[in-house]
């Protein structure tokens, strides 16, 4: 048995990932590793998209019945007819609800 079995059945010989991929990648033909690499650009716009997606339906979920006058108000001064009917309905929404909140004792 030479050095490189009793190595390898001693878990030394084996190399961390990062050495064996480079090693890998070194062997590969150069014509492999041109195509290899233009996965690279989809994939990364890929991971982008799918970022974007996830982190814009948690935005929407978290945000989705608060109005502030940052989104509400229009660039020249003027608020949106739409946006306006939407506050007006949210306002009466919170003023139905507030009838039937249960008093407390202590409570406002």
């Amino acid at each position: 048995m030479d050095n490189t079995e009793k190595n390898k059945k001693d878990g030394k010989g084996r190399l961390p990932w990062w050495k064996r991929l480079g090693r890998w990648w070194a062997e590969t033909p150069e014509a492999e590793q041109r195509r290899l690499k233009s996965f690279l650009p989809l994939i990364a716009y890929t991971i982008a998209f799918v970022y974007f997606v996830i982190w814009k339906s948690i935005l929407d979920t978290q945000y989705r019945n608060r109005t502030s006058s940052a989104v509400i108000q229009n660039w020249f001064g003027n608020d949106d007819p739409a946006t306006i009917a939407m506050i007006e309905q949210k306002k009466a929404m919170d003023e139905s609800f507030k009838e039937l909140r249960k008093r407390v004792a202590g409570g406002r």
